[in-house]
């Protein structure tokens, strides 16, 4: 396959573009049920405002453009395309898609019906176990390490490049723990699991992971993944070069991304800090207002 034939082969494939469209579609209704007018008011954004629909929309995009458009067939020439796939699926898309607050607005969507049925089952003790456990950030932070440095074992690797099962079942959790670990890190909504401070390392030691990773891609001495040995070829590399520039793209560029993701979570615990002790002067303030003089 040349760089031509590549570049207009696009991955269609209706379960794919179905399930996309779905998830538009039930984030655009869950969202027009929170904004909905009471009465005469006129219409507000109830619990999501709109640029976290911006954000979960920017999410899907970044989707399509990762499964659907010819990246999709590329990463099956290059592995540096196929790192930019999943670099796409856990530092971009995954945290747009987790500060769009998708469980609760796309809940919104369900009907009353459905909404009952799943508060009902929420509330069941071995669920709500099960769910204690799978969000325990420690757990969370596990799974993505985990996920993402066995999926890169040669052997995983050439089976998801070989078998298309695979290959879905691969970005399924590279998405998945990318999720849950950006939800914990982020917390959108609901109450807090990390608390101000250990959410800056907890995403700083995210970073290390990636950068490891792509280290050992860029030193080694031989191309690692067989697959790629005779693709490179017709894109001007070699397959070393082609290992190095993946790498490079999981080392520099998602670190970068996790970096910024820590300063930002380390300025917005500042602020917390600052304000709290604002409270805290002003209560002691009061205290002594009412302390009559000796």
């Amino acid at each position: 396959m040349t760089p031509h034939d590549v570049w207009s082969s696009w991955n269609l494939q209706p379960p794919l573009v179905a399930g996309l469209a779905l998830a538009g579609l039930a984030y655009w209704r869950g969202t027009a049920m929170l904004w909905r007018p009471r009465g005469a008011t006129r219409t507000t954004p109830r619990g999501v405002g709109p640029w976290r629909g911006a954000a979960f929309a920017c999410g899907l995009l970044v989707l399509f453009a990762a499964l659907v458009s010819p990246l999709d067939r590329m990463s099956e020439q290059l592995l540096s395309a196929h790192m930019v796939q999943h670099l796409l699926l856990i530092v971009v898309a995954a945290p747009l898609l987790v500060l769009g607050s998708p469980a609760l607005v796309i809940g919104q969507a369900m009907s009353p019906a459905w909404r009952r049925r799943a508060h009902r089952s929420g509330r069941a003790k071995p669920l709500r176990a099960v769910v204690r456990f799978v969000t325990h950030p420690l757990t969370t932070w596990l799974m993505a390490t985990v996920v993402l440095w066995v999926w890169h074992v040669p052997s995983l690797y050439q089976a998801a490049l070989e078998h298309q099962t695979v290959h879905v079942l691969e970005h399924a959790a590279f998405l998945g723990t990318a999720m849950l670990f950006w939800w914990t890190a982020l917390q959108p909504t609901g109450p807090r699991r990390l608390p101000r401070g250990a959410d800056v390392v907890y995403v700083f030691t995210g970073a290390l992971q990636s950068g490891a990773l792509g280290a050992l891609l860029v030193f080694a001495s031989q191309p690692i993944y067989p697959f790629y040995l005779h693709r490179a070829a017709g894109w001007g590399l070699t397959a070393l070069q082609d290992q190095q520039l993946a790498g490079l793209l999981m080392w520099v560029p998602t670190f970068v991304i996790y970096l910024v993701a820590a300063g930002a979570l380390f300025v917005r615990w500042l602020r917390v800090a600052e304000v709290e002790a604002r409270r805290v002067e002003a209560r002691a303030a009061k205290v002594l207002a009412k302390v009559p003089p000796r």
